[in-house]
């Protein structure tokens, strides 16, 4: 989706397979290709990162053949279940069944303890949001490495791994905000291009920093607040683009 209001909400497909959150995905993707992700890995509960979740089980009650993985903490897990598949808000899909069988299934995960996602290598660590939430390092088989800061303020144990690892491709940082709403950022604990400066201020190493989760109102100035830092390898990610290492 290009248009930039699609970044209302947020989801990172990877390999095809692995959804990072699911604010976007059952909006976007459809048939078969909804079918091919198997495995969701939630950061946080925010609407904006699991809008489209309910839909999945709903739109493709039949077609499952699999049951889905979600991937939370035991506290999202949780509020999931109270606050979404609760036969209120939206029916329990736990509980019900195709003729394959079950529809999704939850797996938890722990914080900084890395676990396996569809032949990747994950690792959840907390960053600075108004709810939990979890910035994620993945890897690959091959060496390969992309982090997700997901919904953060200033943050400071996620730069310390991230500057710890064997290899780093590419980071993806949430700049929600421009700087002249960055009082805004600020009390939502999101980033602002000049918080961003801070931020990457503590990222001593190389790497392809991609800004994303531009809210639509200020998108077309957070964009040229990023190009004026005229910073190696910072941009703002394109959306609906493919990007490989």
């Amino acid at each position: 989706m290009t248009d930039p209001r699609s970044q209302l909400l947020i989801t990172f497909l990877v390999n095809d397979c692995v959804a990072i959150d699911a604010g976007a995905l059952a909006f976007h993707l459809t048939g078969e290709a909804l079918l091919a992700v198997q495995d969701i890995v939630l950061t946080h509960v925010h609407l904006d990162h699991i809008a489209s979740l309910p839909f999945i089980f709903s739109e493709m009650f039949s077609s499952i053949r699999t049951p889905v993985r979600i991937h939370a903490t035991v506290a999202d897990i949780e509020r999931l279940r109270c606050h979404i598949f609760n036969d209120v808000i939206w029916p329990d899909f736990t509980r019900l069944r195709n003729v394959h069988g079950e529809l999704l299934t939850f797996v938890p995960f722990t914080w900084r303890d890395p676990f396996e996602v569809a032949g990747l290598r994950l690792t959840a660590i907390p960053v600075t949001h108004t709810v939990e939430t979890a910035g994620l390092v993945v890897e690959d088989g091959q060496g390969r490495c992309v982090a997700f800061t997901s919904d953060t303020g200033v943050t400071d144990e996620f730069w310390e791994v991230l500057n710890a690892l064997p290899r780093l491709d590419a980071v993806f940082v949430d700049v929600a905000f421009d700087n002249a709403n960055e009082f805004v950022a600020k009390a939502s604990y999101h980033l602002s291009p000049r918080l961003l400066v801070g931020e990457l201020a503590k990222l001593r190493r190389p790497s392809q920093v991609l800004a994303v989760n531009l809210k639509p109102f200020c998108r077309e100035q957070v964009k040229d607040e990023v190009r004026a830092l005229a910073l190696p390898n910072v941009q703002v990610a394109e959306l609906d683009v493919d990007y490989t290492w």
